[in-house]
């Protein structure tokens, strides 16, 4: 049995997982895309050094700021820890705001073929030459489906999408459809604030990243990388980056980190909304009277389970 908590940033998700883990003898793997990137903990929010001691934590920190973050490269690993953990009889929680890597968990990977290097070099070409709305407009023209399933600025995917409808002529979505599932047996907690308590929570963790050494951190990055690296997706990194380049001034900084996080959150909450089915919703990851009820559920189906032996 596996535990998936997902939701928007800044909701409780990481707290959430960690108070689960000691109570039903868990292990927590990382499921955020920019969580696995090393050198951003501050600006991916990933787990403290105090949280990482409380219970084995796998798949944080583990790229460069080069390495590009694909969903069947963190399938691989995400599969392996829990083959890991569940050897050991301990119980994988896997937790973050990615759906894309919480989907393929649930519903599998797609059987997409091989693209050739000359479509791969063609699209990254592309990519280079238009502007992200123009390539935008280009793949959807290619391929309509995923108007409403990729976002303008997701351009990875959109990559992705339109690489795969000139190599086979097919949609992306069309071989999404054609996958297996890779984790079976699990239970979906969906972490879901109300609104203004979330935006209230991706306000105060904003000036908490900043006080704790966010600008720091891009200072690092603009030592080693480009803005195109991708390190630099995690939200944040242009916005200061501007501000270390005196093109805004601190409050304004803070403001347009606050407004990209809401935006964001907001599309993850769109689509948690629109693909998990029947989720243990979660509105308030630090009631006790909530989340004792994850513990009382799992009792209860351990009893139930023993009955039917």
């Amino acid at each position: 049995m596996c535990y998936i908590i997902g939701g928007p940033t800044a909701s409780g998700k990481s707290k959430l997982a960690l108070w689960l883990a000691q109570h039903v003898d868990g292990e927590i793997i990382n499921a955020d895309s920019l969580q696995l990137y090393k050198n951003i903990p501050i600006l991916s929010a990933a787990p403290s050094n105090e949280e990482l001691s409380q219970t084995r934590h796998h798949l944080f920190g583990i790229y460069h700021d080069d390495q590009v973050s694909t969903v069947q490269a963190w399938v691989q690993l995400a599969q392996a820890s829990i083959e890991n953990i569940i050897k050991r009889q301990k119980t994988p929680i896997i937790v973050g705001g990615t759906g894309m890597y919480l989907n393929a968990l649930i519903q599998g990977l797609s059987p997409i073929p091989d693209i050739s290097s000359d479509i791969k070099n063609h699209v990254r070409s592309l990519q280079k030459k238009i502007s992200k709305e123009e390539f935008y407009l280009q793949v959807i023209a290619q391929d309509p489906s995923v108007k409403d399933y990729l976002h303008q600025n997701d351009t990875q995917r959109l990559g992705r999408a339109l690489e795969v409808m000139l190599e086979t002529g097919q949609s992306i979505r069309y071989f999404q459809g054609k996958s297996k599932p890779i984790v079976k047996l699990h239970r979906f907690i969906l972490v879901m604030p109300e609104r203004q308590k979330l935006h209230e929570l991706i306000n105060i963790r904003t000036i908490k990243m900043l006080d704790n050494g966010a600008i720091q951190e891009v200072q690092m990055l603009r030592q080693n990388v480009t803005l195109d690296a991708p390190v630099c997706k995690a939200i944040g990194v242009k916005e200061i980056w501007q501000y270390l380049e005196n093109k805004a001034t601190k409050e304004e900084t803070i403001s347009l980190l606050q407004q990209s996080t809401r935006q964001y959150a907001k599309r993850q909450i769109t689509w948690f909304k629109n693909q998990i089915d029947d989720p243990i919703v979660i509105t308030n990851p630090f009631d006790s009277k909530q989340i004792n009820q994850l513990v009382q559920r799992k009792s209860e189906r351990s009893a139930l389970a023993k009955q039917a032996c």
